[in-house]
């Protein structure tokens, strides 16, 4: 009696980008003169530290903005992001930690630390590994003022493993995401602003193609000297600030501290 044929080896990649027959009568040519926007778009949002002199010329972040963290173990990363989000809560502004690196465990002995992060609503995406598109859609349709991500590189590696794609594709999804967010598309409407938090190598390069280096609207450098005394943030590109700041800051008992410094006037 014949056996039924077993296919072996991994299942095919899927793919999870939405494909659309091309249409010619849909492409648009506009002005910046043509472009409206809702006025609270250019209404910063402050964190009440020196940080907001380095975040825009307008002084805060700016809502609808895509800003890249990058820097090596220990730079203190984490600590900012959480920092500014613990900051803006406490003005009333709605502001989502996501934690791909983090457990609960981990995340409470961080607040132990400084106690102010225990005011920051936290998603620990480790426990929707194998539904992070579902989960991550359903949480930013939400709204968001600030949703910070750490990091880039953990989101896409759970998305690849999840759907079994590539690193183009979760990289796709997760910069269309981000992009529709920005623009308010919404469930309340809300122009969200994304920190994510990205990793270098111990070369001190970039982790992640240069996609994401491109499509996003600033990108910052927070880096820690070798003997560990000095932590410093700079932005190699930010579309929202004309001045060149250098900031330094101290992470002591349970508060970070900030001084800044015009490198080019």
């Amino acid at each position: 009696m014949n056996q039924p044929l077993v296919k072996r080896g991994r299942p095919r990649k899927t793919q999870h980008t939405d494909q659309q027959d091309f249409n010619p009568e849909t492409i648009k040519l506009i002005r910046g003169a043509n472009l409206q926007f809702d006025e609270n778009l250019f209404v910063p949002i402050k964190t009440n530290s020196e940080l907001d002199i380095i975040l825009s010329t307008e002084g805060g972040i700016m809502p609808g903005t895509n800003m890249v963290l990058v820097g090596g173990p220990g730079s203190g990363k984490s600590t900012v992001v959480l920092d500014i989000l613990s900051n803006c809560t406490s003005q009333g502004y709605k502001c989502l930690f996501i934690s791909a690196e983090m457990d609960e465990i981990a995340f409470h002995k961080y607040c132990r630390r400084i106690p102010k992060f225990s005011n920051v609503q936290t998603l620990f995406l480790k426990n929707y590994a194998f539904n992070i598109k579902e989960t991550l859609e359903y949480v930013f349709n939400l709204g968001y003022d600030l949703v910070a991500v750490d990091s880039i590189a953990e989101v896409i590696e759970m998305y690849k493993d999840a759907y079994r794609t590539t690193e183009s594709n979760a990289e796709f999804w997760f910069l269309t995401l981000q992009d529709k967010h920005k623009k308010g598309e919404n469930g309340k409407g809300y122009y969200t602003t994304f920190l994510n938090i990205q990793q270098v190598t111990k070369q001190g390069d970039f982790v992640g193609s240069n996609k994401l280096k491109h499509l996003t609207d600033a990108m910052a450098h927070i880096e820690r000297s070798k003997d560990g005394l000095e932590r410093t943030i700079y932005f190699s590109k930010n579309r929202d600030c004309d001045k060149d700041f250098k900031m330094y800051f101290t992470i002591h008992n349970d508060h970070v501290y900030y001084s800044y410094e015009l490198v080019n006037s």
